[in-house]
């Protein structure tokens, strides 16, 4: 009767965990300092998209704007990471980061050519002051360093 019990409890866990992935934003920490862009995924955020920082040199960032998920780059069918459509979409897909849970109003970064990503597609809980902030670090590219 245990074993029936719990093979029973397994499709409830993985609808909770599915539940709870829904309702988790995302977790990164984005630092512009006088010469590159750091972001680093915290908690899970480093499981899911199996990446502990990545920078990019400021002389490589083209643009960094709010863009629709319509607007966002397609999903390659090359891919490093996890995406489960409308949950979750974290890793490396082709030349593109994400780390997006279900938010339509997302940071995109793109990259000049050379640079290890073509675009950096990023969810934070308000991305209009986090744009706001990085651009005007990252157009002054002066000695301080700053967190958003």
């Amino acid at each position: 009767m245990s074993t029936v019990l719990a093979l029973a409890t397994v499709p409830f866990l993985m609808a909770a965990g599915l539940i709870a992935l829904m309702k988790v934003p995302t977790h990164l920490q984005l630092t512009v300092t006088d010469t590159a862009l750091i972001v680093e995924p915290q908690g899970l955020d480093r499981w899911w998209t199996r990446r502990e920082r990545i920078q990019v040199p400021l002389t490589t960032v083209g643009s960094i704007r709010i863009v629709p998920r319509s607007e966002a780059p397609d999903l390659s069918r090359r891919h490093a990471g996890v995406h489960l459509d409308g949950i979750i979409t974290a890793g490396v897909f082709g030349g593109t980061f994400w780390d997006v849970r279900r938010g339509d109003q997302l940071l995109m970064i793109s990259c000049r050519p050379g640079s290890e990503f073509t675009t950096l597609v990023l969810q934070f809980a308000n991305p209009f002051a986090t744009l706001t902030r990085t651009r005007t670090v990252v157009a002054h590219k002066g000695p301080r360093s700053t967190s958003v």
